[in-house]
């Protein structure tokens, strides 16, 4: 009776302990976002001696509201007061379905770079995914249900054969309206960069940026990204995936910025991440710096979340500075 009674308590802490964790994942880390600050020297022609400033964000995945975003909004919007930086750069999945563009919009109208705003697209920029694609997707719909069990257990089976093996995978649920987002950038001021560059000029700065399309959902072309770059300019590649740091060409970039893993987004003591959304980079070392050659990589954590919740690895925004080497 005894080791009952010590049974039905240690179940009853172990239960209690998960449901304060999960509240935490779903309620408070998600909206621990922090504005994290880097000073990077580089042996780069054509900057100021003060250096130049990049202000980057990375996987908003706004949705239409929600008192989880909207804590999380405000207190980023509060991090960024009196900041000055200048270059803004946003690389992909600022949004989570086409109902949160308004307030992608709406926030990025609030951010003021001294020189210029640059973004590439990120899968969820092309898609809205979600867990129910493996119950129901669109191609399933009308179908009658001997059809459907068996279909939905072989992309269950399949789902959880890509998770252990850290595979890629598309969970569709609706596309999304990427030519929208653009138009809505560009309005803004900001350029997207689809497989081109851009020359940035001024208060003595003289470098490239250039973006890729994304590597899940679009068509990227690093090669074209980098043409017309002159041979030993300075340059900035904004990628969504990572993974387009094994690209051969990669090293014509000095600084490449990414996103798209959340730092994981759920990661476990002992284990590291669950997932890093499919990319080359380990369970134990989803987000931060690499390097290669003269070539380093940043890759954020992100803002937001591609399901709702975080633990062990809270949100950021980033603030780059590039200074010459003395």
């Amino acid at each position: 009776m005894r080791s009952d009674n010590r049974l039905g308590r240690l179940l009853a802490v172990t239960a209690g302990v998960g449901a304060v964790a999960l509240l935490y994942a779903r309620c408070v880390e998600p909206q621990r976002v922090s504005l994290d600050r880097y000073i990077v020297p580089v042996d780069w022609p054509g900057l100021p001696r003060e250096g130049l400033t990049i202000l980057h964000l990375s996987d908003l995945h706004w949705r239409a509201g929600g008192a989880v975003q909207a804590a999380k909004l405000a207190r980023l919007r509060r991090l960024l007061v009196g900041e000055s930086y200048d270059l803004l750069v946003l690389t992909g999945d600022l949004i989570h379905n086409d109902a949160g563009l308004p307030a992608a919009l709406g926030f990025i109208a609030t951010l003021r770079p001294r020189l210029a705003a640059f973004s590439c697209p990120g899968n969820r920029d092309y898609w809205q995914s979600g867990f129910r694609a493996l119950l129901a997707p669109p191609e399933d719909a009308g179908t009658s249900l001997h059809v459907r069990l068996p279909r939905v257990a072989a992309r269950l089976i399949d789902f959880a054969r890509k998770a252990r093996a850290n595979e890629r995978w598309s969970l569709h649920v609706a596309r999304n309206d990427a030519a929208a987002l653009h138009t809505g950038l560009l309005a803004l001021g900001i350029q997207p960069l689809v497989n081109t560059s851009a020359h940035v000029t001024g208060n003595g700065i003289d470098l490239w940026v250039a973006g890729v399309d994304d590597l899940n959902q679009g068509m990227p072309d690093l090669d074209a990204a980098l043409d017309g770059v002159p041979a030993g300019a300075p340059v900035i590649l904004l990628t969504h995936n990572p993974d387009a740091w094994l690209d051969p060409a990669i090293v014509q970039a000095d600084l490449v910025l990414a996103g798209h893993t959340h730092g994981g987004q759920f990661r476990v003591p002992l284990i590291g991440a669950l997932h890093t959304q499919g990319t080359y980079l380990s369970r134990r070392r989803p987000a931060g710096w690499f390097e290669r050659g003269r070539s380093r990589m940043f890759v954020s954590r992100g803002v937001g979340e591609s399901f709702p919740f975080r633990f062990g690895a809270p949100p950021q925004a980033v603030l780059i500075r590039l200074v010459p080497r003395k």
